[in-house]
């Protein structure tokens, strides 16, 4: 299986090894790693296994985390995609992480959208949620930009006064106008 969605300037794609020393990059950059959640430094063998992870997931519920590219350049900017949180669920969370080149261009937003957009469409989920540290104000703004909802604060992933937000089919609309 393999996802591809195109927006207005964004390709989001089935992730391949040739993204590894850009997710590597992201991934190992102090102003991404500072709001994730505590994990090995990323290798070449952790970008492997990620991926094989990913590709399953896709294989199995249609859905996983996504490379992103720009799509006029075809350049890596991050990723984004949907994931059982905690990798167990049963809520799945709207994911998305990006390099810091490409900050305040309005990606992420466009992204999302674009994910939740499939979510609700082709793969027919009823519910996304999303959770994000209050200190990254630009992420839990990308989440109220794409249409999401506040709805508390939550615990996951051992971090605790996470900002919950969600999105459900019955009542998300794309903030894009057609």
């Amino acid at each position: 299986m393999s996802t591809r969605l195109e927006t207005e300037r964004l390709v989001i794609r089935t992730f391949e090894p040739r993204d590894a020393e850009g997710w590597i990059a992201m991934v190992s950059d102090p102003d991404v790693r500072r709001f994730l959640p505590p994990g090995p430094v990323p290798t070449i063998e952790t970008f492997q296994s990620a991926i094989e992870r990913r590709h399953a997931m896709e294989r199995e519920r249609g859905f996983a985390l996504w490379a992103v590219d720009v799509e006029e350049t075809g350049t890596f900017v991050g990723q984004c995609g949907l994931q059982p949180i905690e990798r167990t669920g049963p809520e799945i969370e709207l994911a998305y992480h990006f390099n810091k080149s490409s900050s305040n261009k309005g990606y992420a937003t466009e992204a999302a959208i674009a994910v939740l957009a499939h979510a609700f469409g082709p793969i027919g989920l009823d519910r996304i949620i999303a959770v994000v540290v209050p200190e990254n104000i630009g992420s839990w703004r990308v989440m109220e930009k794409a249409g999401m909802r506040f709805e508390g604060v939550a615990t996951y992933y051992g971090l605790t006064d996470l900002k919950k937000y969600i999105a459900e089919r019955e009542w998300w609309r794309s903030p894009i106008s057609s």
